[in-house]
């Protein structure tokens, strides 16, 4: 009977430890997950922002283009 008892008992720590030890395993993967996520999201971010300026820069540029366009239609005209 203790026998048996023993060998119960030794299931039911080995599962506990088992359990305990895939429990920290997967901890740590979530963890490791949640820091991929900052980082990709800090990337978007930047590139969302990059985006920005460029299209920015991009209007300006169109701008300055056409009021040159303008100025050269203008002086032609005169002429």
């Amino acid at each position: 009977m203790a026998i048996v008892f023993a060998i119960l008992a030794g299931v039911i720590l080995g599962a506990g430890i088992a359990g305990y030890w895939l429990s920290q395993r997967w901890q740590a993967q979530v963890r490791e997950a949640e820091k991929a996520l900052q980082e990709i999201a800090r990337q978007h971010q930047q590139e969302s922002d990059n985006s920005r300026a460029l299209k920015q820069q991009v209007a300006d540029l169109t701008y300055q283009l056409n009021q040159a366009k303008n100025e050269l239609r203008s002086a032609g005209k005169g002429d």
